[in-house]
């Protein structure tokens, strides 16, 4: 057994060398917030565990923070809801969010993403993230939810200052985060208010047209979606292009087999996840897994990001295929809170990838990317510049 250290020079440099460096040493390690899990067959049986629930104040609790907007906030988040509490509002939420639903705005997607590819192939050059990443996650997001896509500004920035709260530096990022807060909920009673007297084809009209959720659910529900639903994706795209640019061959498959669309989505999530760390879990009761008890009380990190690459399960793991056969990767996590948001992710990986690929050849960094830190509740790159061959 070793020791992670989540603000090292060696996890914050090369989060995935250091993982298979413990990996390989025992199935999990220790960390200053708790027990970091990181093989595959014990982070899939935790993922599943009825005796252990996300952490919610629990978490900021374990960051010197136990009162005030923060831990309401925190508190209110499907994501933090457990028993029966979590049963209603998800099945009320997944009664709207279908899989129906998200097939029939598979066209919209597919227009944003030719929108963007068009942009792209008019130059040679460009930061990824800016100029692909970002207004394909945001766009898609706002149109599915029924955001007004006019003030886009203000709520990027607030949406991003709220994702902080997910993260390891909430202390530093306080007065940030409660005053995104302040701002989202008077939007959102704008919003609601709207919805109610003027119902539209999006998800948010079907939410409020359930009348089975009261305005602080919906509320939390939106700005979970705003500040996770965007941040995952755009995130994802850009660990996606990164790992694809170490792995040129793939990219190069993938324009010529773009019938493969739906194997590099799953591959780029498995290979190079924007959700590195997983969600924390905090023992309900004293808890034993693989002979080791975890105490009631206690935290642990399934390490979703590590466990995709055991060697165990995956063969060459480090290696980017899209071709690869499936075994199914632990990103969008298990159990009562398995991702919300997973099949319009995966809707929107493949229809923007193969496009990008067919379009874009031959990429290249053009200047250094510079990355969130892997603490972050998502992880990938903030600028990504590349060159390329457009056409």
């Amino acid at each position: 057994m070793g020791d992670l250290d989540l603000y090292g020079p060696a996890f914050r440099t090369d989060p995935y060398a250091e993982l298979a460096r413990l990996r390989n040493e025992d199935w999990y390690a220790t960390t200053a917030i708790g027990t970091a899990v990181l093989r595959y067959r014990e982070v899939q049986t935790l993922l599943s565990m009825r005796d252990l629930r996300t952490p919610g104040a629990d978490f900021l609790a374990l960051q010197g923070i136990t009162d005030g907007p923060l831990v309401d906030t925190m508190r209110g988040f499907l994501l933090n809801a457990d028993g029966d509490a979590h049963a209603r509002v998800r099945r009320i939420v997944n009664a709207a969010f279908t899989t129906r639903r998200v097939e029939a705005f598979r066209p919209t997607v597919a227009a944003i993403a030719d929108g963007l590819v068009d942009d792209l192939a008019a130059r040679e050059e460009c930061d990824f993230v800016a100029a692909f990443a970002e207004p394909l996650a945001q766009r898609v997001l706002y149109r599915f939810v029924g955001i007004p896509e006019e003030r886009r500004e203000d709520l990027q920035r607030w949406t991003a200052d709220v994702g902080l709260i997910f993260g390891f530096s909430v202390t530093d990022h306080r007065a940030r985060i409660e005053a995104a807060l302040r701002n989202l909920d008077l939007f959102l009673d704008g919003l609601l208010a709207e919805r109610r007297a003027a119902p539209r084809d999006d998800l948010l009209s079907a939410l409020v047209s359930t009348q089975d959720l009261t305005d602080v659910e919906l509320r939390a529900m939106v700005v979970t979606l705003m500040s996770a639903g965007q941040g995952t994706v755009q995130h994802q795209l850009g660990t996606a292009m990164a790992a694809f640019l170490d792995h040129p061959d793939q990219w190069r498959l993938l324009a010529e087999r773009p019938d493969l669309a739906a194997g590099a989505a799953e591959e780029v999530v498995r290979h190079s996840p924007s959700a590195l760390l997983g969600v924390p879990r905090v023992a309900k009761v004293d808890v034993e897994l693989n002979g080791l008890t975890l105490p009631a009380g206690s935290c642990v990190l399934p390490v979703t990001g590590s466990a995709n690459r055991d060697g165990a399960v995956f063969d060459r793991p480090d290696t980017l295929d899209i071709t690869r056969r499936r075994t199914p990767h632990l990103t969008f996590g298990g159990g009562i809170h398995y991702c919300l948001g997973a099949a319009l992710a995966r809707v929107e990986l493949a229809e923007a990838l193969p496009r990008l690929a067919q379009r874009i050849r031959d990429p290249r960094a053009a200047a250094p990317a510079t990355w969130l830190p892997p603490t972050e509740a998502v992880y990938g790159p903030l600028t990504l510049p590349i060159g390329y061959a457009a056409r």
